[in-house]
């Protein structure tokens, strides 16, 4: 039987991408999973691998390559990289010890590749010999296998968490100019819908079958944005209170945020959402981002939720390009105003091929080497910006102020602001756990 080993970094949150593909080869490999914190050579030399894989973000790309150069020096495998990073950059290839490298939705493609590492004609899959292109975005999301919950469950760390997360729908019609969906929906042009559904019923009765076999107190749906068909949801409402009927946390855009969509989520049981602010000028939002909202109807859609006992996270970058700390300083002050449950904010990086990245790049904000472009969006900016001491204080400090507002209206906070670099590291390592748990779910239940 072929083994096949994926390495990836720590992670608080179910890696349902790699649980996707072990579901796809699992029939005919046994497939494992480590993690960079685990003894790596050890774990290899027992196993024996025939394929390592990786999933790769932009940030993490020298790392899992140096783990494999090491490797390659020891062991015999091929070696095949996936994810945002390799779909987006696969000029990477040239400069990696990686073999070969998946663009895109990578299921169909991971099967035959495993079937046959050396065949150099399968669509999605690029050696350092054959550039391949992409086949057809998969248009039933039903007929995909359920991810591999085995995969990851066999620690019980993991199969105990109350929290188990779920997606009902692949792909974003929204063209924000910070995310990477405008460039991955060129990458399919013409080769399907850019969003798709699973059915209610298979989504259901994927979540059955986690319930029957795993503890689960709360359920969380990854969607990008979960909300988007209103005839779905009310589907869904209708069996997802009679078959499961546990809390639950989703996506939701600010837009659809009605009387109607509030009364349909509360029936069906859910419990949080995140939304998405991002700036607190409408014209950075809306000229900048892409983002047509105004800051009424964010504080509006917040006040609302919440007094339906929906649960709130608001979501906003600071240290955006093209502003100030004077913009920062309006993002707070809508959170202050909407007082969410809990006010999230990261410090915005310039992703390469997105459109704002490529705009940072041209303005001399940024270099085109993204190897400075670390994986947390929390520490710093790699942007040249004046203001950048005050971007990483305010960030520490932004959900604390949120909720203790009289600390930026005496005057306090501009002080604050401007105090040495992580001059409040113990004010942010509590923030970040609590973000951490409300993140997760909002699991104070």
């Amino acid at each position: 039987m072929i083994k096949i080993l994926f390495i990836t970094k720590p992670f608080n949150i179910e890696p349902l991408g790699l649980m996707y593909l072990s579901a796809a080869v699992n029939d005919f490999a046994e497939v494992k999973l480590i993690t960079t914190s685990d003894n790596i050579i050890d774990n290899v030399s027992k196993f024996s691998p025939d394929i390592i894989g990786y999933s790769i973000i932009t940030g993490d790309q020298q790392l899992y390559n140096e783990w494999n150069l090491k490797l390659k020096n020891n062991f015999k495998f091929h070696s095949i990289a996936g994810g945002p990073h390799p779909t987006f950059f696969p000029e990477m290839l040239q400069q990696t010890s990686f073999d070969a490298i998946c663009l895109g939705e990578g299921e169909q493609a991971f099967r035959e590749y495993v079937s046959d590492p050396n065949n150099p004609n399968i669509a999605n899959i690029c050696t350092k010999q054959n550039k391949n292109f992409v086949r057809p975005l998969i248009a039933d999301l039903d007929t995909i296998n359920y991810p591999d919950r085995k995969f990851i469950y066999h620690q019980e760390s993991l199969s105990n968490n109350p929290i188990k997360h779920f997606i009902t729908s692949r792909g974003c019609p929204y063209n924000c100019t910070y995310c990477f969906n405008k460039s991955f929906s060129d990458l399919y042009s013409g080769l399907g819908k850019r969003v798709r559904w699973r059915t209610v019923d298979n989504v259901i009765a994927e979540i059955e079958d986690v319930i029957n076999l795993y503890p689960t107190k709360m359920v969380y749906f990854q969607d990008d944005t979960f909300v988007l068909r209103m005839d779905w949801l009310k589907q869904f409402n209708l069996k997802y209170k009679q078959k499961i009927g546990l809390p639950f946390h989703c996506h939701v855009r600010v837009d659809f945020v009605t009387d109607e969509l509030i009364n349909v989520l509360k029936d069906a049981g859910c419990y949080s959402v995140h939304i998405a602010a991002e700036s607190g000028n409408e014209t950075v939002r809306t000229k900048i981002l892409n983002r047509k909202m105004t800051n009424e109807q964010i504080i509006n859609a917040v006040h609302k939720l919440e007094e339906s006992n929906i649960r709130v996270m608001l979501q906003n970058m600071l240290g955006l390009p093209f502003t100030t700390i004077d913009d920062d300083l309006q993002t707070l002050q809508l959170n202050i105003e909407a007082q969410p449950t809990y006010a999230w904010a990261s410090i915005f990086q310039p992703y390469p091929k997105t459109e704002l990245g490529e705009k940072c790049i041209e303005s001399g904000l940024c270099t085109e080497d993204f190897s400075e472009i670390g994986s947390n969006f929390f520490k710093t900016s790699v942007l040249n910006l004046p203001h950048k001491n005050q971007i990483i204080n305010l960030q520490r400090l932004f959900a604390m102020v949120v909720k203790q507002p009289d600390t930026y209206h005496s005057g306090k906070l501009q002080k604050m602001l401007n105090e040495p670099g992580d001059s409040f590291s113990d004010i942010y390592a509590s923030v970040r756990k609590n973000s951490d748990e409300e993140l997760y779910g909002f699991i104070l239940i």
